[in-house]
């Protein structure tokens, strides 16, 4: 199985438009791309979807008469997490309050963002503190 490799702002327009689709032809992502980002000629898609298939791994196709069409392999959320998995330890070096120390570097947090927070936080905690026969005896049986 192929790890999920970094893609470039371009291939990340494109995930983007199949996710949003569900599937897409190479014309129909030209021109969403076009639409969003300027113009971007057919081959260049074309191209970048044959990387992300065959190198990557993103993409797959299937034949519809003499049309590919493309489908993302993995849903944003997957991919999102797994992209930013790598980031974290490659950037990073797998440190989370690096990231977070970035982050608040980067954009200063609303009030409404650090309560959002906290609570994502308690949250964590409170999984983490957990144990596998704690959570079995918290599910109801059905």
């Amino acid at each position: 199985m192929r790890k999920t490799q970094m893609v470039t702002d371009r291939e990340l327009e494109i995930m983007k438009v199949l996710w949003a689709r569900g599937q897409a032809s190479v014309r129909d992502v030209q021109e969403d791309l076009n639409k969003d980002s300027g113009p971007v000629a057919y081959s260049t898609v074309q191209t970048l979807l044959n990387i992300m298939e065959d190198k990557k791994g993103l993409v797959r196709h299937v034949v519809e008469g003499r049309t590919f069409i493309y489908h993302p392999k993995k849903s944003s959320e997957r991919t999102i997490r797994e992209l930013t998995r790598k980031f974290v330890d490659r950037v990073f070096d797998g440190a989370l309050d690096r990231v977070m120390v970035a982050l608040f570097d980067s954009k200063p947090p609303t009030t409404e963002d650090l309560d959002r927070l906290r609570a994502m936080i308690d949250d964590a905690r409170l999984q983490a503190s957990t144990t596998p026969v704690e959570a079995a005896a918290e599910t109801p049986e059905v």
